[in-house]
């Protein structure tokens, strides 16, 4: 008697799908307890990097050079307009010409913008700057440069964002910020590779 109830159980829908949620939470709960495990080492090796790293002097010393290519993006942002589709959420027209796998960026400047931006551009070189995104606000972010510290595998983005209308907002960990003046920011995003 006691074999057939058991037998019952089993082919019992309402006793097989708890038994499978319960499974589902037991597993669910270990992998959430091993991501918070991994989640504090992580939090702490990425802040480890962020409180030793520094803002590039070099960087800031070439603020005139990116205030140029602000300048010339600006004066020409209606070239730019046709490129920012209005239904993404990031609203943006992102330019990186060593960047080629990419289906969301854009290798080459709009002809009519190009002769006004590439010598500003070019004057920057490759060792401070890689891109830029230019908003449907006017606002633009600078990609400067990217570090990968192998030791700790955290990831290193250097931005610089210009703010036409001098509204910026303050970085906060895992990002830290340096106001240059009332429209530009120098701010460094800090990341643990996936890892999965």
């Amino acid at each position: 008697m006691y074999l057939n109830k058991v037998k019952t159980k089993c082919y019992n829908p309402t006793f097989f799908m708890q038994y499978l949620i319960c499974r589902f939470l037991t597993k669910l709960s270990l992998v959430i307890f091993l991501f918070a495990i991994t989640g504090c080492d992580t939090e702490e090796e990425v802040k480890e990097e962020y409180d030793k790293y520094t803002f590039d002097p070099q960087v800031i010393g070439k603020l005139p050079l990116y205030d140029s290519l602000a300048t010339a993006i600006i004066e020409n942002y209606p070239a730019f307009q046709k490129y920012i589709n209005a239904d993404d959420s990031y609203r943006s027209f992102r330019y990186m010409p060593y960047v080629t796998d990419d289906p969301d960026v854009y290798i080459k400047l709009p002809k009519a913008a190009a002769p006004n931006i590439d010598p500003h551009f070019n004057r920057l070189g490759k060792d401070f700057i890689y891109g830029f995104d230019i908003f449907k606000d006017s606002s633009i972010k600078f990609f400067v440069r990217t570090k990968y510290v192998s030791k700790s595998q955290i990831d290193i983005n250097e931005n610089l964002s210009y703010y036409a209308t001098g509204k910026m907002r303050r970085r906060k960990f895992p990002e830290k910020d340096s106001v240059l003046n009332n429209q530009w920011q120098y701010w460094i995003q800090f990341g643990k590779r996936d890892l999965f």
